[in-house]
């Protein structure tokens, strides 16, 4: 994932509301063009980087963003959240440029509440690579890669790590075919 070299240090991430008002959020750093329609919660006591482009549609459901102290989340150029994301970082979740999340995704990187007494409920690491597409009200869980190029079906939980170049699906989410993408080819979304 690359982090655009045009981004802005200042702590603060502008994004401009339906072209005119500028709202201010504590970032750790942020690219230019940030776009935010709807209540979108962000709480941030970590790293939080997010490229150039990035767009946050919360309405009519509001958005929230969690990121925990000592936590990064890395956002990379040209992503789109729709509405009802949930995204709770305690350690680290990446999500690469060109990406696309649907409405109503969670994103966790940990359990939050152990299990039993052996568990510590550590979290573990969420990469979503370049160009990815994940579907309305998926899930994606502690410790999962999803490969660059994949799309998530809408409603799946990811539990395992998911390849490059697939349409998986399902609970848990398995993959149901390979997709044709050439490695120049990038998802648009409409807004």
């Amino acid at each position: 994932m690359s982090i655009s070299s045009s981004q802005i240090s200042f702590g603060k991430l502008l994004a401009v509301l339906k072209g005119a008002a500028v709202l201010s959020v504590k970032t750790s750093s942020v690219g230019r063009l940030g776009r935010i329609a709807g209540k979108l919660s962000m709480k941030n006591k970590g790293r939080l980087i997010m490229g150039r482009n990035v767009s946050f549609h919360a309405k009519p459901f509001p958005s929230a963003v969690t990121v925990e102290r000592n936590a990064e989340l890395i956002v990379g150029d040209n992503v789109f959240f729709n509405y009802g994301l949930d995204i709770g970082c305690t350690q680290s979740i990446r999500i690469g440029s060109n990406t696309i999340i649907g409405p109503m995704v969670n994103i966790i990187d940990t359990n939050f509440h152990p299990v039993d007494r052996s568990d510590n409920a550590k979290g573990k690491a969420i990469v979503i690579s370049d160009n990815v597409w994940v579907g309305r009200g998926a899930v994606i869980l502690p410790g999962v890669t999803i490969g660059a190029n994949s799309v998530i079906a809408a409603g799946s939980i990811v539990t395992r790590d998911i390849p490059a170049n697939v349409l998986a699906g399902g609970t848990p989410a398995k993959i149901i075919r390979e997709l044709d993408i050439s490695n120049e080819w990038i998802r648009r979304y409409n807004e």
